[in-house]
């Protein structure tokens, strides 16, 4: 039986004057819910829960953050008011040793890390964990993120950290309930190993598909492209579900494609 993981959230990088006071036209589109301080202290988010269960995180480096630290961290270094990543989950953390040994195993070019303890604290005091592993180069680790999804996978009840169903927030303006697609444009050298690496974690060949968490009836996919000379990769765009218009511009300079209400 085919295997399906699920989309679980898209990262977008901001500075901490950004998360502190977000544009008027993201708050015109979006309602905005509560993250919270990490575990690592180097970072804070805010959230916009989306009705499918995925969410798309705001993510900030702390202004006092050691620079040292935030340079190893893996998006310490990218691009601000960018998709700088993005996560899938299981409904079981054991599932994941099935997927990794897929990946691992089927190529030689990428794997993925063993799963390292990560959390954050709420706002209203309650302490989320989870665990996360990430895609490396086999042999000399280090690769850009979002060329390949991470894991993030929940070590406490996961509507705990995603509390969509518990509020209004994601009854958006914008009338967006959910992420249709992701597509990652990558190097042209690299197409066939990412691809293989798809092709493992889907257990299917050539058409990707992920199921999100509260289950729909449209169809989820990822795609792989190449980039022409010029483009930068990897480089990552979603598309939204629902709403009335064609593209959403989220921050100056990212545009979120829309497909229309189904």
């Amino acid at each position: 039986m085919t295997f399906h993981p699920t989309l679980d959230h898209i990262v977008i990088l901001v500075s901490e004057s950004t998360l502190a006071q977000l544009p008027t036209k993201l708050k015109d589109d979006f309602l905005l819910s509560p993250g919270g301080a990490h575990a690592d202290g180097l970072t804070h988010n805010r959230l916009i829960l989306l009705q499918d269960g995925v969410y798309i995180e705001l993510i900030a480096f702390f202004d006092n953050a050691d620079p040292e630290e935030r340079k190893k961290h893996r998006w310490g270094q990218l691009k601000e008011n960018t998709i700088v990543d993005w996560a899938h989950t299981l409904n079981q953390e054991s599932d994941f040793a099935a997927v990794r040994r897929r990946v691992n195993g089927e190529q030689g070019v990428y794997a993925y890390t063993d799963l390292i303890p990560g959390g954050r604290r709420r706002p209203d005091g309650v302490e989320l964990e989870w665990a996360i592993s990430a895609a490396t180069f086999a042999h000399d680790g280090n690769l850009v993120p979002g060329e390949l999804p991470f894991w993030c996978l929940d070590r406490t009840p996961r509507h705990l950290r995603v509390p969509y169903q518990e509020n209004q927030q994601t009854q958006h303006p914008s009338g967006v309930k959910g992420v249709s697609k992701v597509a990652v444009r990558v190097a042209e050298d690299q197409y066939l190993s990412v691809k293989q690496v798809y092709d493992s974690i889907h257990d299917e060949r050539g058409t990707w598909h992920y199921v999100v968490p509260n289950k729909a009836k449209t169809e989820h996919r990822v795609e792989v492209t190449t980039a022409s000379q010029g483009q930068h990769a990897p480089h990552i765009t979603i598309t939204l579900a629902g709403g009335s218009r064609s593209s959403i511009e989220v921050l100056p300079g990212l545009v979120f494609e829309v497909e229309p209400k189904v």
